[in-house]
């Protein structure tokens, strides 16, 4: 009995409730086949499940530019950008094979209530999980009674200066145009060489420390 037999037998259960445990799976399979798998056997099945439900870890990066433009399409006043690189496989250039780079988006709801929030904008990162090493940027803004708003939202593959250099040029130009934005942030070198980068939109933009990162570095 291998795993893609497990897989087949054990997808209603996993489609029915996705975080349904490893341990309810082989007793769910014992149950019908008075057989016991390995946990990693069982665990196994259960990506392989998952991978018929979703896709594969892979496959998905090519569902982004066409996730883009059903955005677009079906939510109006949705923006996004995309951008990828050329692929080299030992020097020489593949035609038709691109990489994902970044992406940026941002919903036309939010820009529009973005104009009856107090001026300021807070920005941060956090990591993303599983097989996926990238970063999820993000602006958030107040309303009038503190209440966070989420605004926009990249992806990058890191924290250096062009990638947010790629998500601070792309909010100011989409999202907050108006002068006299106040921007909080915390004291990671990206976020401060992008926003002092020659060009920037952000040059004469007021700027203050989060004083939740600055307290938790001390």
């Amino acid at each position: 009995m291998d795993s893609d037999m497990l897989a087949t037998l054990i997808l209603p259960t996993v489609k029915a409730d996705p975080r349904t445990s490893v341990p309810v799976l082989i007793a769910n399979i014992y149950s019908q086949l008075r057989y016991i798998p390995s946990y990693r056997k069982a665990w196994i099945a259960k990506q392989k499940a998952l991978e018929k439900m979703h896709g594969g870890w892979d496959a998905s990066y090519n569902e982004v530019w066409q996730w883009c433009q059903v955005l677009e399409r079906y939510v109006p006043g949705c923006v996004t950008d995309i951008e990828i690189e050329p692929t080299y496989y030992n020097d020489r250039f593949l035609h038709g094979c691109q990489v994902f780079k970044r992406l940026f988006w941002s919903f036309k709801q939010y820009r529009d209530a973005f104009l009856y929030c107090k001026p300021l904008v807070q920005i941060d990162s956090t990591f993303m999980y599983g097989r996926y090493t990238h970063r999820l940027l993000l602006a958030v803004t107040q309303d009038g009674s503190g209440r966070i708003l989420p605004i926009a939202f990249a992806i990058t593959l890191g924290e250096s200066t062009d990638d947010w250099d790629f998500f601070l040029s792309r909010l100011r130009r989409h999202v907050c145009p108006q002068p006299n934005i106040c921007i909080i942030l915390d004291r990671g070198t990206g976020i401060l060489s992008a926003i002092k980068r020659q060009g920037s939109l952000w040059l004469r933009t007021h700027y203050r420390y989060c004083l939740r990162h600055v307290a938790s570095n001390y």
